[in-house]
């Protein structure tokens, strides 16, 4: 092999020429992401007001019942009924696939969801269980009201409809629909929350989308608001966990970025609860709220609470 020196002599007198200025310009390709994580104060609305242990061994998934306020923590093969300052009132456990999702109905029952299956009833007694259609489904989203349960499928990517002793009701998108229902959930996050008014909102995170839906199914409303500042969702899989305010606006909660926001039935961007300076890890936080409008933050091992700011006085 022939080595032209020539060369070699050009290059190493190149490397000495710019080795004392490496360190003093900025790299102006540099990947920096820290302007994203960043929120305006004035943007801030919530201030955290308590903060509890959730109570069982490995808490995933967070859910106030509607009865009482009382919380519903869950995960592994546990979950835990606390009481609205975080004391142990019950405890519940369950046979079978681990947590992957958990809900509360006004008449006091508790809906888990378990890789493929419903766990559902009164925490005092042994919870009953369905399977899905999909035998490979994995749930990740739950919701109830006063008569039928909403189970959002990652495998499937559908959201299916049941009565409480796990009678199909139907299922979305149905079958036929065009292509363009489909949900697109590139990642295990696909939610659904109730509302005060017997609709649901279910996210399609693949399109940064909440659409809102009559009780049926049927497609009420949807919007979208991707992006990369605070008033949009970042990524191809958010929001990731939703909660209703008693007003009707909606709690999201993201991951990657996470941060707890608050957003107007029409999409419009009201503030944010929590930045991601006040959360560990990059993982999307459960949310929930409670009867007083306070929102609760499932992070780690503790469940947080935050209340609106005082208003300042004139």
């Amino acid at each position: 092999m022939r080595v032209d020196f020539t060369m070699v002599l050009r290059a190493l007198l190149v490397c000495a020429l710019i080795a004392p200025f490496a360190d003093c310009e900025e790299n102006v390709f540099s990947y920096r992401t820290d302007a994203l994580y960043r929120v305006d104060p004035k943007l801030i609305s919530h201030v955290e007001c308590a903060s509890w242990h959730a109570s069982v061994p490995l808490p995933a998934f967070l859910a106030v019942r509607p009865d009482g306020g009382t919380v519903v923590v869950a995960g592994g093969r546990m979950g835990a009924i606390l009481d609205t300052n975080g004391a142990v009132q019950s405890r519940f456990d369950w046979e079978g696939p681990v947590a992957t999702a958990v809900a509360a109905a006004p008449d006091g029952q508790i809906f888990v969801g378990a890789g493929n299956r419903v766990m559902a009833g009164i925490p005092s007694k042994p919870l009953r269980s369905w399977a899905l259609p999909e035998k490979d489904a994995l749930i990740t989203g739950i919701a109830a009201d006063s008569n039928q349960v909403w189970v959002c499928d990652f495998t499937s990517r559908m959201v299916w409809r049941f009565d409480f002793e796990g009678l199909e009701l139907g299922q979305l998108p149905p079958p036929g629909a065009p292509r363009e229902e489909a949900f697109i959930v590139p990642s295990p996050s696909f939610a659904v929350a109730t509302a005060n008014d017997g609709t649901f909102w279910v996210v399609n995170t693949g399109r940064c989308e909440l659409q809102r839906r009559a009780a049926d199914g049927h497609l009420l409303e949807k919007w979208t608001r991707p992006g990369m500042t605070t008033p949009g969702f970042c990524g191809c899989c958010n929001p990731a966990f939703l909660a209703l305010m008693p007003n009707g606006d909606l709690v999201t909660s993201e991951k990657h970025i996470p941060r707890v926001k608050i957003y107007g039935p029409d999409g419009a961007f009201r503030s944010v609860v929590a930045p991601p300076a006040l959360l560990s890890g990059d993982d999307g936080r459960p949310v929930a709220v409670d009867r007083s409008g306070r929102v609760l933050v499932l992070d780690g091992k503790s469940i947080r609470r935050f209340a609106c700011k005082p208003e300042k006085s004139p």
